[in-house]
């Protein structure tokens, strides 16, 4: 396309063994022209991917396009950790490869390019799995916060503080959102270098330290969901249990920013509640022990007892399976 993207924007994908999945999202993003620049970060694919053919099998020209490579796979966090490195426009987004963005989301640069500074804008989704029942949108679950936020329909809007601690409570997925460079950098937010889990440090840490955020009622991406897949995410071992380290890490923020009791505090442990639970559900027999140990460490360490009430009145069904689970005092 002969005209400029609309939006000073890099698209960052992390990518393993996802070549047919990832030509197909470049030549949607070159069909759409809402990045100036492109970076690929391969986590150790083999074989590895070329830039010349990946260029010519998506349109993209060779010089909007950069490919860089880890030897080894290290997971998805690392790799966007890898490619904010070389971003050198004003805006950023991620996409998994095997995401598809939407018509609306060139709508969507269009009216951020003429919007104030912003730390990062929240879009929502299409999730795969709603097609199984001829529906569009997100889960239920996340379009339950944005109707709680007041923020399910109409165009850009600013985010009021007491509606942010429950779009935080949202999938925690890193493709959602549209993100102002020099945040990231001088905020220094990153994800987790984990296989698994990579995102939440992310998600999170956007919250607690953005001053400007602005959400979009708008369809920005469909995400494709592989229950039962080979993906990273699919992982029902070990892996799993690093869990805690971002649980850890945002815990201790949440505590240093903020006092106990107030809305991001129940806001995350409701979230967490609800992550542990499912990780319960996937998690293989032989790991269950080293949950449920880790699981009531951290819980005990964290909940006070005014959080814990918080907790039974806001989510009380994640709340009493966890208590269970964990052996937490009812």
């Amino acid at each position: 396309m002969s005209s400029d993207p609309p939006l000073d924007l890099t698209i960052a994908i992390p990518s393993y063994d996802d070549n047919g999945q990832l030509t197909r999202l470049l030549r949607h993003l070159e069909a759409l022209n809402i990045a100036r620049q492109v970076i690929v970060v391969d986590d150790g694919s083999l074989p590895a991917p070329a830039l010349e053919a990946l260029a010519w099998d998506s349109g993209l020209a060779p010089d909007r396009l950069i490919l860089l490579r880890q030897s080894r796979v290290l997971g998805a966090g690392a790799a966007r950790n890898r490619a904010l490195l070389y971003v050198k426009t004003r805006h950023l987004m991620f996409l998994d490869a095997d995401d598809l963005p939407t018509r609306e989301l060139r709508s969507l640069c269009h009216t951020l390019a003429q919007a104030d500074p912003f730390d990062f804008c929240i879009f929502q989704h299409h999730d795969s799995r709603m097609a199984r029942d001829s529906l569009w949108g997100q889960m239920p679950f996340d379009q339950d916060f944005w109707v709680q936020a007041g923020l399910a329909q109409g165009g850009l809007r600013p985010v009021a503080d007491a509606a942010a601690p429950l779009l935080a409570q949202t999938a925690n997925y890193p493709w959602n959102k549209i993100y102002r460079t020099d945040f990231l950098l001088d905020q220094n937010i990153r994800c987790s270098e984990t296989l698994v889990h990579n995102d939440i440090a992310l998600h999170w840490q956007s919250f607690l330290r953005a001053r400007r955020i602005l959400s979009s009622a708008r369809t920005g991406v469909t995400h494709f969901v592989q229950p039962g897949g080979g993906r990273l995410t699919n992982r029902l071992d070990g892996e799993r249990l690093r869990v805690f380290e971002p649980l850890e890490q945002i815990a201790l923020e949440i505590a240093a920013r903020h006092p106990a009791g107030a809305p991001y505090s129940a806001a995350f442990f409701g979230f967490a509640l609800g992550l542990l639970n499912w990780v319960q559900d996937t998690l293989a027999p032989e790991f269950q022990a080293g949950l449920k140990s880790r699981g009531n460490a951290f819980l005990r360490r964290h909940l006070s007892r005014g959080l814990i009430r918080q907790l039974k009145q806001q989510r009380p069904a994640d709340w009493q399976r966890a208590a269970e689970l964990f052996s937490l005092p009812g």
